[in-house]
């Protein structure tokens, strides 16, 4: 390796006055051929030596910066990476190095998992950056007009997303968000022409695919358009087949167009080891409300056992006194919810790459471990900080689902006693679809649920109930 070779000798050179200006400037040169060769360990560590040798005047210094970022963000340390590009970025020190900067930064926040306090919220948001290339503009200023709308001025906001080029993705995504700003307001029609506009553009990248149909799901079914809300659900199921969120949902629209053994079949998915950390007590209310159409009353009040079982010590604690934060298992369930998770998803990130940097210690220059060190240990108290204040609040949204699950729980046991006392009768509303019936013949193959979750197979189960109502 050049590391073992050319690095070793720059940082022994003899010493005397004119040792750190050669040493900074073959460690420049080699730093920069390290890179172009892909040698991105050797090429991290000479363009460190150079940075910590050189002036911040030095013509030369931002361009030693954005070779420890790029060699860093090939290394897999990405949130280093970012930090050193938002450095680049603001000193501004050298124009010609900003727009690298900013595309480092791009590349960041598209891969989704990212300190968005520290690159788009302090910083990203409040810059003027000047003549930039149109795609650094859109991503610019999507991001500005996003937290300008997020602040509630929505006029600025609308000014701001009327500048981004329209051949440029964030431009969809821009719009994307006006139609959620519509359905906010309760415009739904609006909402509709803006959304299914979207819809048709062939453009669209996966991301913006399933935002524009699940919100136009969510839409009919408020509307109580169920089969055009599961329409949209199975087309998104295709590109994410792993959302707990999308079984639960669409569960509730199969029970609503009366198909209570598909809900069943739905809501057994949910209990697939990969969603062991999401909570949801509605899926025990469903379940019950799917059981008692089928006149399945001890099973129905097996739901709400379960609900009790399952929670029981969540709502023990809460009804004694105690703050939804102080409950573990809520603490843990919160997050995964709001913002509270991306930046859960930020925070094992971060722990991943200080795992990584440390794999990469014996092989890296001291001083460059230390300065990596420290950047991380910085993001990761900033980050276990921001866990704390939105964990209280996605904490309060779920306190009250839970409750209010277990209230409807109540109302449902009652209401299972009385059904018992008046037949076996089916409760009023959509005609329930016909049990389904495995062929004998055909071209698919159906298995019995052996108590394995196969992800790809989690949309397709089927729970084969008696129907024990006699209408």
């Amino acid at each position: 390796m050049l590391r073992n070779t050319i690095i070793l000798s720059i940082l022994f050179l003899s010493s005397g006055c004119a040792s750190v200006p050669l040493q900074k400037d073959k460690a420049f040169t080699v730093a920069v051929e390290a890179v172009q060769d892909e040698s991105y360990i050797d090429g991290v560590n000479a363009a460190y030596v150079f940075v910590d040798n050189a002036d911040p005047d030095d013509p030369r210094y931002d361009r030693g910066l954005k070779l420890v970022a790029l060699s860093s963000e090939k290394l897999g340390l990405k949130y280093a990476a970012g930090m050193i590009f938002r450095e680049i970025a603001t000193k501004r020190r050298n124009m010609t190095i900003v727009p690298d900067a900013l595309y480092g930064l791009k590349r960041i926040v598209e891969s989704e998992i990212f300190d968005e306090d520290m690159i788009i919220t302090s910083f990203i948001a409040s810059e003027d950056f000047g003549d930039i290339p149109d795609e650094l503009k859109a991503f610019v200023l999507y991001y500005q007009g996003l937290d300008l709308m997020r602040r509630g001025a929505d006029n600025w906001a609308w000014d701001v997303f009327a500048k981004i080029p329209h051949d440029s993705l964030y431009f969809y995504e821009a719009e994307y968000v006006k139609a959620v700003r519509s359905v906010a307001e309760g415009d739904y029609d609006k909402a509709i022409k803006q959304l299914e506009k979207l819809n048709k553009k062939k453009s669209l990248n996966e991301k913006i695919k399933i935002k524009v149909k699940r919100t136009l799901a969510r839409i009919a079914f408020e509307e109580k358009r169920y089969h055009d809300a599961l329409r949209y659900f199975k087309a998104i199921t295709k590109i994410a087949p792993e959302d707990p969120e999308i079984l639960l949902e669409t569960a509730w629209t199969y029970f609503y167009l009366g198909d209570a053994r598909k809900t069943l079949g739905l809501l057994l998915a949910l209990d697939a080891p990969v969603y062991k950390k999401n909570i949801s007590p509605e899926r025990y209310l469903l379940e019950a409300l799917a059981l008692r159409r089928l006149c399945q009353f001890g099973a129905a009040r097996a739901a709400a056992v379960r609900l009790k079982k399952r929670y029981n010590k969540s709502i023990k604690k809460l009804g004694s006194g105690f703050l939804p934060e102080q409950v573990d298992e809520m603490r843990d369930a919160a997050r995964y919810l709001g913002r509270s998770k991306m930046n859960s998803f930020f925070l094992e990130s971060i722990d991943s790459e200080i795992q990584r940097l440390d794999s990469l210690k014996d092989d890296m220059e001291p001083n460059l471990y230390k300065y990596l060190q420290n950047l991380y240990l910085k993001g990761r108290i900033e980050a276990v900080n921001r866990k704390e204040q939105y964990i209280k609040q996605d904490l309060k949204e779920l306190a009250e689902e839970l409750l209010a699950t277990r209230e409807g729980m109540r109302l449902i046991i009652h209401e299972l006693g009385v059904a018992l006392l008046r037949g076996r009768r089916r409760p009023l509303g959509v005609t329930e679809k016909a049990a389904f019936v495995v062929p004998k013949t055909g071209k698919k193959i159906f298995y019995t649920f052996g108590g394995e979750y196969w992800t790809d197979e989690l949309d397709d189960l089927i729970v084969i109930a008696e129907d024990r109502c006699i209408d």
